[in-house]
């Protein structure tokens, strides 16, 4: 009888899942316009730049959302705080599959050097949730090792991986992580940990945060493009339009358009890395490994992989796995590719990993991994979904939970046939 209650519950539930991921959709629709069809492998919604803060000009925009959107964000708000609770997760849980999930962060806020970044606050505050919901969290060695045994998960899993290597990790993050015993590992560029190179995209961010302009004109490709920026706010959203931009150019010529952007915003772009865009150094690497934080690699520069040749995609990868192992012993061999759209690597890159001598790689491609009785379901081991790391809380929880997996799911079948 209990049992007959319980799928009692089932269709209500799904159609309410339905609901939520359907305002999902047209909120996505009215903001962005019509969303297009996402290709199978790809994220939902429409991916997301690893490296991409939303456009802080986007974001400003919203403001000027009509009363029906604005009712909608706030339905979809009170909807993502219902069944995110305690008693919604509970209700839930016939149709959540048990998944494991991984979740990647950058930077962390340092507010005295003007770094914005995740609030070690909010961050400690999901880490105490999820040990008190007794979620079990992995290292990306744990994951590889669950992979292998073909064993199904007893409850859901979380993986946390941190990008590129910035000092901001040890000083900020790592603490956090450590006063709750999770298991983190940090992808990084090799070069930049070493000293020898500062972050190209955070080059032009600091070139437009530091010229007296307030707008300019490039070209790229035979295009013209001008951007301009009324206040500081956008200046960011400029910032990470011209970086989306280099993304998709041949990575000879990024150099050379990030010097004519320094000298069309009459700026000196320096040679050595300002302090707020400084990486961890090997000692701070040594150190925190002692702690039970692992590494792994993510090229030796961070170019877009599908924009360099050959030769140098494997440089890239061989070098940057190399010196990962030469420096600490707490090296895993799994890859994260830079950005890590499905624009970002493909079958060459995948060989590479794997000729390098390393068992996985990562990508930006949103998903969790499923769990069957079979054990975690891996489509493809060498482009291993994560999702984005979020603040709000009723996100993070939906995250974790399965309940995005289980949404995205429902988005795909909802679309309209052709798109």
């Amino acid at each position: 009888m209990r049992i007959q209650r319980h799928f009692a519950f089932q269709p209500c539930w799904s159609c309410f899942l339905d609901y939520f991921c359907r305002a999902r959709r047209n909120t996505h629709e009215n903001l962005f316009g019509k969303v297009k069809g996402v290709a199978p492998g790809k994220s939902y919604p429409p991916p997301r730049a690893s490296n991409m803060i939303v456009p802080r000009k986007r974001r400003a925009s919203r403001s000027n959302l009509t009363t029906g959107t604005r009712a909608l964000n706030i339905l979809k708000n009170l909807l993502a705080s219902a069944i995110t609770s305690d008693v919604g997760l509970r209700l839930l849980a016939p149709l959540r599959s048990r998944c494991l999930t991984v979740v990647f962060l950058h930077r962390f806020s340092v507010p005295d050097l003007g770094v914005p970044g995740h609030d070690p606050r909010i961050l400690g505050n999901h880490l105490e949730y999820l040990r008190r919901h007794r979620y079990r969290l992995l290292s990306v060695g744990d994951l590889l090792n669950q992979i292998d045994d073909a064993k199904p998960l007893s409850k859901n899993a979380l993986v946390f991986t941190v990008d590129d290597g910035y000092a901001d990790f040890a000083q900020v993050a790592a603490p956090v992580f450590e006063a709750y015993d999770c298991p983190v590992t940090v992808f990084l560029i090799t070069d930049f940990v070493s000293g020898r190179i500062w972050n190209w995209f955070d080059q032009v961010e600091w070139a437009f945060l530091h010229t007296d302009r307030s707008s300019v004109g490039m070209e790229f490709g035979g295009e013209s493009v001008r951007l301009a920026w009324p206040n500081r706010l956008d200046r960011f959203g400029a910032s990470d339009e011209f970086v989306e931009r280099l993304k998709r150019v041949r990575d000879g010529e990024k150099g050379a358009l990030i010097r004519r952007l320094g000298e069309a915003l009459e700026v000196d772009i320096p040679s050595a890395t300002p302090q707020q865009y400084a990486g961890m150094n090997w000692d701070d690497v040594r150190r925190w490994a002692l702690s039970g934080i692992t590494y792994g690699p993510h090229t030796v520069t961070h170019p877009i992989l599908t924009q360099v040749d050959d030769g140098r995609a494997d440089t890239e990868i061989f070098e940057s796995w190399r010196t990962l192992t030469a420096q600490t012993d707490a090296a895993v061999p799994v890859f994260c590719y830079p950005n890590g759209t499905a624009l970002d690597f493909s079958s060459r890159e995948k060989s590479s990993v794997v000729r390098a001598g390393m068992r996985a790689a990562l990508s930006t491609i949103e998903g969790s991994l499923e769990s069957s009785s079979a054990g975690v379901s891996v489509p493809d081991r060498l482009a291993i979904p994560r999702f984005a790391y979020v603040e709000n809380k009723a996100g993070f929880v939906q995250i974790a939970s399965g309940i995005e997996q289980k949404k995205m799911r429902l988005w795909r079948k909802s679309r309209p046939a052709g798109e």
